[in-house]
């Protein structure tokens, strides 16, 4: 078996949300970073097209409560890395989540995207297994996917 050389992974992006699976995905990266010597670049996507576009909840107001969510998501990201002593950089973007982290990727110069399988709620359980299920399609880069069913996935019962 080949062992991972110290320098496969010089860059490794971790897409984030805060969910059990995200945290997970964390600890991931951040013993794969630590092990090869890797920099960690976290990010946090604010989905932009919420499923709360209504006249009861006000749009801004839930977007402000994703923003705040992303960034409780990369500050603990930072605090697990800065405490495991890896090096790592935290970016908060908005929009599309696929699209922002495969931009990211080309960005950092990622060797490597280690993402949750899902994520926090009903709603972001679909973007996030939405975003991972694109990103292994479409990354340019490894994608590692930690934790939950990816939709779509087979019985892999017997």
């Amino acid at each position: 078996m080949a062992r991972v050389g110290r320098h496969m992974y010089g860059t490794i992006l971790l897409a984030t949300d805060g969910s059990d699976d995200a945290a997970a995905a964390l600890d991931h990266a951040i013993e794969i970073a630590r092990s090869t010597g890797a920099t960690l670049h976290a990010i946090s996507v604010v989905e932009t097209r919420t499923a709360y576009d209504n006249a009861i909840i006000d749009p801004e107001e839930v977007r402000e409560n994703l923003r705040a969510d992303a960034g409780d998501a990369v500050e603990r990201a930072q605090a697990a890395a800065t405490e495991a002593g890896v090096e790592c950089h935290t970016t908060v973007a908005e929009g599309p989540p696929p699209e922002r982290i495969l931009e990211a990727i080309d960005e950092v110069g990622a060797d490597a995207v280690i993402v949750g399988a899902t994520g926090r709620s009903g709603f972001k359980r679909l973007v996030l297994g939405g975003t991972a299920e694109h990103l292994l399609d479409a990354a340019s880069v490894p994608v590692i996917v930690i934790g939950g069913t990816l939709p779509h996935s087979g019985d892999t019962s017997g």
